[in-house]
């Protein structure tokens, strides 16, 4: 693991409240670290290895003049989670916004994705999520008001052939957020859902793009679009946060159609070509 702490300097924040985001090394998560920052919050950050997080997290804390801490750690790999509450601990940081973003998806049939990359995906998006937010709640009770944003997916709403897992943990995202949100009003602490559509977050996402013959590129967002309405949301305590005028049309289309034309659509837009 590697930290970088800046409290020397008397120039920065030093108080010991932070926002703690995973997957922040790329795609939405990176951009949710930097909407965070220009807001002066100070930052955790978690991703995997080898992924230019350490780079990320000096660019940060020099730029924005907010103190950094980040992690490297597999969270698919459930021993890696109360590590990274220890290491909060040890450096006396204070987690008052959670920020569950890591999670991958795939685009290919059931039965052609391998069983591990399918178990990583559950472990990924659904149990370090969890996980995560377990352990970290006592912290986020004694630093409240304190805010949670789990990442969903637009995802969340649909049954998507070729995408049967993937969709069905970010379901899950959306219902466990939901449940929880109610539990945790009397403490306090606001819980959020963020359901983006498509978004270029990797290389590989262009890559499962061009897999689909570009179907649906015009409708693709930015990550940092994405992030600028998740964070604009969460701190305004909306719970569903839906970036991107037609992804919300496109929601509203779903509950209005027949389910054998929205079937019909789903399998014509999510077939491998």
């Amino acid at each position: 693991m590697s930290v970088q702490n800046f409290f020397e300097n008397g120039d920065l924040h030093t108080t010991r409240s932070f926002c703690l985001v995973t997957g922040a090394s790329s795609g939405i998560g990176k951009a949710i670290a930097l909407e965070l920052a220009h807001l002066k919050k100070n930052l955790v950050l978690v991703a995997l290895p080898d992924t230019g997080l350490e780079e990320l997290g000096e660019q940060i804390a020099h730029s924005h003049k907010v103190a950094v801490l980040t992690i490297a750690t597999d969270l698919t790999q459930i021993s890696n989670h109360h590590q990274i509450l220890k290491t909060c601990e040890a450096n006396n940081i204070q987690v008052n916004v959670l920020i569950n973003n890591a999670g991958f998806g795939n685009l290919e049939s059931f039965q052609q994705t391998s069983w591990s990359e399918l178990e990583s995906m559950m472990a990924l998006n659904n149990t370090a999520l969890v996980s995560l937010t377990y352990i970290f709640i006592p912290h986020l009770k004694k630093s409240a008001p304190a805010y949670i944003l789990n990442t969903g997916s637009l995802a969340s709403f649909f049954r998507i052939p070729f995408k049967a897992v993937y969709s069905a943990t970010k379901s899950f995202v959306y219902s466990f957020s939901a449940s929880l949100r109610l539990e945790l009003l009397r403490d306090n602490i606001h819980v959020a859902c963020l359901c983006p559509g498509g978004t270029l977050t990797s290389q590989r996402f262009r890559d499962i793009l061009k897999k689909s013959n570009g179907r649906g590129e015009r409708f693709l967002q930015l990550p940092d679009a994405v992030a600028h309405t998740a964070i604009e949301g969460l701190f305004r305590k909306k719970f569903r946060i839906i970036p991107g005028f037609h992804n919300r049309m496109m929601l509203l289309l779903y509950g209005l159609l027949p389910e054998k034309i929205i079937n019909w659509a789903l399998v014509r837009h999510f077939s491998p070509k």
